[in-house]
């Protein structure tokens, strides 16, 4: 237990070991995205634009059934269990993990046979039989990627950042990608592919099975979260994740209403235009997540410490990470967007581009201001988010079923990106009015004016120029290297990562503050 008049020191150091933690889970994610963009491109190039469609479409419904079976406990085992795990009191932490785990078979168990029963009527809109049999098979990766997600956060509430890696970083995307490689190689269709992530995901579950175990032993988990001894503090739990979960169907509904939509009033065809640009854009999402995972149970702790200043310094500074590591991704999706598409999925993908670029802009909001939903949650916020979320719910349905009856699957990347936008500004501001966290920090706000204005000169400079993939490339590592610089002496490299400073030559290192 951190003692009082410890509390600045103690959270400085686990603000640095939260950010060694992130950018270990960064250095994951970047292999998973490595294997994960040859796996979507074998998938995108291999099978036909239409099978292409219907595996699409499945894909976005398995995001809206993970986002339901999830049920918002993956946050309640963030929060609650580190705060319980803080005040002494295992019992209710235990009985919190024991749960959430139970809950999201329960749930998951019921929206897979729900759907599956219903996959005609779902299905209809998307051209052939199969559509409903990938469905069916695919719609268990729903709970099966709750169920990962919520033993991941649970990982970082035990601060093993190198457990998560392995399991969804390194086994889950080598998984996937031998599936594809068999797809290929066994030139099969898009059932077999289907069955083979639901294989995939299953065996990455098990993984957690040797991992997780003995840390719950270590720690007296287990002793209390035997079903007599389980002291779950279920009113507790379900007054937290309730209202919560309307923050997982919001950003379950920004990924896969566009698709889902398109599905209904165009085509099959018109979804794979959609989705197969969305492991781009999807990187700046694994950035936000994979420092928000590390955020949260840290986060909480300092607020049960009532730490407000260091908890909002730890924010910020995720919030600069997050925009740094992100704003690369934003520039080549934006000047290069078509040269991208067409060169990772081919000439049939062209139309691809101009819907990369306009995604690209509300995923880099979205990752931009860090993880403004967690921190609110965190300080109990749970109502306002919940209301915020419904609202920007509704407005994305409506929005998009306008933009895409007006203008295909180009609207629906619109009405995506306004979305959220929409969200993070009236995050930001229930932050400043609601919490001790400052809406908009005056110590770090240059970063965010540079990286506008550099990205907006270079946007212009590729609408109008249509650079080559080198000439817009150089153009990218220009205008990121002002971004870079503009952060440099606000990221605390070397208090974060003292390992870098025998690296770098004492001059420069006098620099940094």
């Amino acid at each position: 237990m951190v003692r009082p008049e410890d509390g600045g020191r103690a959270s400085g150091h686990e603000k640095d070991r939260q950010l060694r933690g992130s950018s270990l889970l960064l250095g994951g994610q970047s292999f998973a995205l490595i294997v994960n963009f040859a796996t979507q491109i074998l998938i995108v190039r291999y099978l036909s634009k239409t099978d292409y469609g219907v595996f699409a479409y499945a894909l976005s419904l398995v995001v809206v059934g993970e986002a339901v079976a999830g049920f918002g406990l993956r946050r309640a085992v963030g929060r609650l269990t580190p705060i319980y795990e803080e005040r002494g009191e295992i019992a209710k932490a235990a009985g919190t993990l024991a749960f959430a785990i139970t809950g999201v078979i329960s749930i998951g168990l019921a929206v897979a046979l729900a759907t599956i029963g219903l996959r005609g009527v779902i299905t209809g809109s998307v051209a052939g039989e199969s559509a409903a049999v990938v469905l069916a098979i695919m719609i268990a990766l729903g709970p099966i990627q709750a169920l990962a997600a919520l033993l991941d956060g649970a990982l970082a509430v035990f601060d093993r950042p190198k457990s998560i890696v392995l399991r969804q970083y390194l086994i889950s995307p080598a998984l996937r990608l031998s599936v594809v490689g068999l797809l290929v190689l066994a030139d099969r269709g898009v059932v077999f592919l289907a069955w083979g992530y639901l294989a995939a995901g299953v065996i990455g579950i098990a993984v957690y099975a040797p991992t997780l175990a003995p840390i719950l032993r270590q720690r007296g988990f287990l002793d209390h979260m035997r079903p007599w001894r389980n002291a779950a503090p279920i009113r507790e739990i379900l007054a937290f994740t309730t209202p919560l979960l309307t923050s997982d169907l919001a950003s379950a509904t920004l990924i896969a209403s566009g698709p889902i939509v398109v599905g209904i009033l165009a085509s099959g065809q018109d979804v794979a235009s959609l989705r197969a640009v969305y492991p781009v854009v999807l990187t700046m999402g694994y950035v936000l997540a994979s420092f928000g995972i590390m955020f949260e149970p840290l986060a909480a702790r300092l607020y049960a410490r009532r730490d407000s200043e260091e908890l909002g310094r730890v924010y910020w500074q995720t919030a600069l990470w997050t925009t740094v590591l992100a704003f690369p991704i934003l520039l080549l999706s934006t000047i290069l967007a078509e040269p991208v598409a067409t060169t990772l999925f081919g000439a049939r993908y062209q139309s691809s581009g101009p819907i990369l670029a306009v995604l690209a802009l509300g995923y880099f909001v979205n990752t931009a201001v860090g993880p403004n939903g967690v921190l609110l949650g965190i300080f109990g916020e749970v109502r306002f988010l919940a209301i915020t979320n419904l609202i920007v719910i509704g407005f994305n349905l409506v929005l998009t079923v306008i933009l895409v009856a007006a203008y295909g699957a180009i609207g629906a990347a619109a009405a995506t990106s306004v979305s959220y936008l929409a969200l993070n500004v009236a995050r930001q501001a229930g932050l400043g009015s609601r919490t001790p966290i400052r809406a908009v920090d005056p110590r770090y706000a240059v970063v965010w004016l540079v990286a506008a204005a550099t990205g907006a000169a270079a946007f212009a400079i590729g609408v109008a120029l249509s650079p080559s993939l080198l000439l817009g490339g150089a153009l990218a590592g220009v205008c990121w290297a002002a971004v870079l610089a503009s952060a440099w002496n606000r990221l605390d490299l070397l208090e974060t990562f003292p390992e870098v400073a025998r690296l770098i030559p004492v001059g420069r290192r006098s620099g940094q503050r």
